[in-house]
């Protein structure tokens, strides 16, 4: 959107999406689902991981997530802190940075909810 990838990784992202703004802003703020769409491009920066630029995104993200959701909790501190789905799956490494960072105590990560869903059930 902003052209700020390097000449490297803006080729890797044209390879891999056929895409424009405007097309990218019509799906984000006018057709349904703009979770799933944006969620499209976590294989992208899974996929390169290791590049600095991917690298800054992933953890500015999840950190900005960690400080405007959960830092505001003070039961945050008290009790472990789960996450569920593929994205946070797929980046778990900085997710744990981050707990050990916030002084959170880190609980699961799953990549899908229906295992711990069974788990639960199991044990009940």
């Amino acid at each position: 959107m902003y052209n700020t990838f390097d000449e490297d990784l803006r080729a890797r992202f044209d390879a891999t999406y056929v895409t424009t703004p405007t097309e990218i802003l019509e799906n984000v703020y006018k057709k349904p689902l703009p979770n799933r769409y944006l969620a499209s491009f976590a294989r992208f920066l899974a996929e390169n991981r290791g590049h600095y630029m991917v690298e800054n995104i992933i953890e500015d993200g999840l950190n900005d997530f960690f400080f405007t959701h959960l830092v505001k909790y003070n039961e945050a501190w008290k009790y472990k802190i789960n996450f569920v789905g593929g994205i946070a799956f797929g980046f778990k490494d900085i997710i744990r940075e981050l707990c050990n960072t916030y002084n959170f105590d880190l609980g699961k990560i799953l990549q899908k909810p229906m295992k711990g869903l069974i788990e639960f059930h199991k044990s009940e």
